[in-house]
């Protein structure tokens, strides 16, 4: 790649074993050399990131979350919550659900396909994955969908998706065709 350095390092999974202090003196190093400049996590819960981050010099930047309009568990499990309120831009890894969005085979992967369809077509979109990348967007939380693709049209659909603006009613028709009920 023609680089000596990464811009930001991620520690895959939090490990029933982990020791956070020799964590942090591995990042401390790592920093010292000007072999990384930015520290994260991925799949690490509120208490696991905030655990880690006392033991650190270095701000965590980022916690690395399974989130996509298939997967609504960051919404109920704290971590959205955490990354609001600790000013943390959260990277959505597998936004597109593995394909259970593109290609659904169950009745909830169906029915958020039905409302993708329905809003990429009223915004005269040809993929719903534009759609996909818009609602993770506009979520306060400042999601990065990461695209995982090799398909260069996909990757086009993911940066033109910040062009695309959801109206409150559109994020919310696709949640609650995730959960399969209205929003009390």
């Amino acid at each position: 790649l023609g680089t000596d350095y990464l811009d930001l390092l991620l520690v895959h999974r939090p490990a029933p074993f982990m020791n956070p202090e020799e964590m942090a003196k591995a990042f401390s190093v790592l920093k010292q050399a000007g072999k990384v400049l930015h520290f994260g996590v991925s799949n690490f819960s509120p208490s696991q990131f905030a655990m880690l981050g006392a033991h650190t010099d270095e701000k965590l930047v980022t916690n690395q979350i399974e989130i996509s309009p298939y997967c609504l568990d960051a919404f109920g499990n704290g971590n959205l919550d955490f990354c609001l309120k600790e000013q943390i831009k959260p990277m959505a890894w597998s936004p597109l659900a593995g394909g259970k969005l593109m290609n659904p085979s169950d009745e909830k992967g169906w029915r958020i396909h039905h409302a993708l369809t329905e809003i990429a077509a009223d915004r005269n979109l040809d993929s719903i994955d534009q759609i996909v990348y818009a609602w993770l967007l506009a979520h306060p939380a400042g999601l990065v969908p990461i695209v995982g693709s090799g398909k260069i049209d996909r990757i086009k659909h993911s940066v033109e998706a910040a062009k695309i603006r959801l109206s409150l009613e559109e994020w919310y028709k696709i949640y609650t065709a995730s959960t399969g009920q209205d929003v009390a």
